[in-house]
């Protein structure tokens, strides 16, 4: 999986920097007084630092939003109420940055849209083009210069061949400067399908470069539709590619960033497909 790192401006100077697993810390402990906090931001940013919000974090930590210099970063600070804890991830047993959850929950970050709303929106603004005449459709958010969307491409490619599955592929562009000019040129084309296949023939998977060859012109009005994919994307509370949804056995949309397995493995989960207008079917 190919991401964008979440842009939160870390900029607060330190005096003790922990990079810890917060396991270690008693699940118990109670959130540190906003005095407290208060008092720990003000030395350790010289004053400059304003505290918005004080919350519970994970593993005893206290969260707290605050602003620096007009940028928005979540901080931790220890149950002493002794050390400030800056950290780009805390990730839980199910895999979950919970620094991005935190931000969320301060308001740092928009909440990402459920699986069912992203389907719908695909079917109602985005610039899309399905690959494969039957089997039940998903959704795959894919960039041009992304390498374990191409490996998703070609792992797709037999059971697409043999009738079992039908990808709808929605270009986006942020992983390259190339991106842009490429997805323009898949989504220019007109037969967005082979241009498709044609950018994953060349692909090169040292360089990790899509094979096609860049829009040499810019058209405003396709990379508009490229940043509209790529907005919906974003949408999911992640800017990463590939991102798949697709129907379960119980017919609910499900939304997967990274890889779900193998194509085959995935074809396994799906109960159904997606319909023109972006339901489970």
């Amino acid at each position: 999986m190919r991401i964008k790192p979440t842009l939160l401006a870390m900029s607060i100077f330190c005096s003790t920097l922990l990079l810890n697993a917060c396991s270690q810390l008693p699940p118990s402990a109670k959130t540190v007084s906003e005095n407290t906090v208060q008092k720990l931001v003000a030395v350790v940013t010289h004053g400059q630092g304003k505290v918005k919000k004080v919350f519970p974090g994970p593993g005893g930590l206290t969260a707290v939003s605050v602003e620096l210099d007009g940028h928005p970063n979540i901080v931790y600070v220890t149950p002493d109420g002794k050390n400030l804890i800056l950290a780009q991830a805390i990730l839980n047993e199910e895999g979950k940055n919970l620094i991005k959850e935190d931000a969320i929950e301060a308001g740092l970050l928009p909440k990402p849209k459920p699986a069912a709303q992203i389907a719908k929106d695909v079917s109602s603004s985005a610039k899309s083009f399905v690959v494969g005449k039957s089997g039940p459709e998903i959704i795959a958010f894919v960039d041009p210069n992304c390498i374990f969307c191409h490996k998703f491409y070609e792992d797709a490619k037999p059971l697409i061949a043999e009738g079992k599955l039908r990808v709808r592929y929605v270009v986006v562009a942020f992983l390259k400067p190339s991106s842009l000019p490429k997805a323009e040129a898949i989504l220019s084309a007109k037969d967005p399908a082979q241009a498709m296949a044609e950018n994953e023939k060349g692909f090169d998977e040292e360089t990790e470069e899509g094979g096609i060859t860049p829009l040499p012109d810019a058209n405003s009005k396709v990379a508009a539709a490229v940043e509209n994919n790529t907005q919906l994307l974003v949408d999911t509370g992640e800017e990463a590619t590939p991102t798949i949804l697709y129907c379960n056995r119980a017919k609910q949309p499900v939304l997967v960033h990274g890889m779900p397995g193998t194509a085959a493995d995935l074809l396994q989960k799906i109960g159904a497909g997606f319909n023109s207008a972006g339901t489970c079917q």
